[in-house]
């Protein structure tokens, strides 16, 4: 039986003790610069925002932090107005085929869709990417959503985006990094 772990921690997955890449890591060493690195204190923000949305997800009452009661408010604005049926939050996910992992920030169904949600500070066309990855661990999910909460309490969205040309450009990008990796460039 295959054995599955992460540690939240250090960020490191592992399928029968072998540590693997998350999606997150694939596109960072693909696609140099195209995933944003933040300084600690937008780190500690961005964690507290997404522990806020599956407190939110989930249905839990919780207090906000000021700091982040504008996004708090957009996330809640989202659930509003989109009213998904939550199906995981937070959903740790492996592929033993791919031998690589990730974690969705939300896998729910919009219109009878399933759909991978990924919470962000804003917009990129690599989240789309980021998505197509989730949905290799998702099999089901045929859409993806990216919605970037901001400050001032609103939100914007790439709207529900069809994930197979991102699926099929995420699998591609993990094959480019396997080989720099067998090859010693990463």
């Amino acid at each position: 039986m295959t054995a599955y772990s992460f540690n939240a921690e250090t960020h490191v997955y592992k399928i029968d003790s072998r540590i693997v890449p998350s999606v997150t890591q694939v596109l960072a060493a693909v696609l140099p610069g195209a995933i944003w690195q933040a300084d600690e204190y937008y780190l500690g923000r961005g964690s507290a925002v997404h522990a806020a949305a599956a407190f939110i997800a989930r249905g839990k009452s919780f207090s906000v932090d000021p700091q982040i009661a504008g996004q708090v408010a957009a996330c809640r604005m989202w659930f509003a107005e989109w009213r998904p049926d939550v199906l995981e939050v937070e959903k740790t996910m492996f592929s033993s085929a791919y031998m690589f992992a990730g974690t969705a920030d939300l896998v729910c169904q919009i219109d009878k869709k399933v759909v991978i949600l990924d919470w962000k500070a804003s917009l990129t066309e690599v989240s789309r990417i980021q998505l197509g990855g989730y949905s290799v661990l998702w099999p089901a999910a045929t859409h993806g959503i990216v919605v970037a909460l901001q400050d001032d309490g609103r939100y914007k969205s790439t709207g529900l985006v069809k994930l197979a040309q991102y699926r099929n450009e995420f699998l591609a990008d993990l094959s480019n990094y396997n080989q720099r990796k067998r090859l010693g460039l990463l």
